[in-house]
């Protein structure tokens, strides 16, 4: 798989370290949450090896809450209309929620889950992401907590995939344009 990579863009080593300060910032701006703590809702299947790694460094109390949201479908690099393909299974009512998504491009799966999540009244809502585009991110689709910012370009790995490929990735890379063009 490593052949397939045009060049490593983020080694684990340095996806491990930011991985510890997002976890750091995270539970300073919950430090008076303790008791009730936070409920963390991760979009599936993208941000599932994101959001292992960053809860293992969190020392709050939390409460997991999963959704699936499809818009990349199959062998394409163009996210499609973002559609939720399951519900919130997590009551969030009044608590204070963290969403979790692997990556901010076009801001259209955030923004549906976002309203989702408005929907059920919660507390307080905010995003954290392991990899934002700053030059395709809409303004109106903000990350309170960004582990690194990318240029426009298609990366698998750390759960990041291609035709459901390269999830297992350790490093985020750069996919070799002749495999997907």
């Amino acid at each position: 798989m490593r052949a397939d990579l045009e060049r490593i863009l983020i080694p684990r080593e340095r996806i491990a370290a930011r991985v510890r300060e997002l976890a750091q910032a995270i539970a300073r701006t919950y430090a008076g949450s303790e008791e009730d703590g936070i409920t963390l809702v991760t979009i599936l299947s993208g941000s599932l090896i994101f959001l292992a790694d960053l809860i293992r460094e969190l020392p709050i109390r939390m409460k997991l809450g999963l959704v699936t949201v499809s818009s990349y479908r199959g062998a394409t690099t163009q996210a499609g209309e973002a559609r939720l393909r399951d519900a919130l299974n997590v009551d969030v009512t009044g608590r204070h929620v963290l969403l979790i998504d692997d990556i901010l491009d076009t801001g259209g799966t955030l923004r549906l889950v976002r309203d989702e999540l408005a929907r059920h009244a919660p507390k307080s809502v905010r995003t954290c992401v392991l990899l934002r585009k700053p030059s395709k991110a809409p303004v109106d689709v903000q990350a309170e907590f960004v582990g690194f910012d990318i240029e426009d370009q298609f990366v698998v790995g750390y759960g990041l995939d291609y035709n459901d490929h390269y999830r297992n990735l350790p490093d985020i890379g750069i996919l070799r344009r002749e495999l997907y063009a």
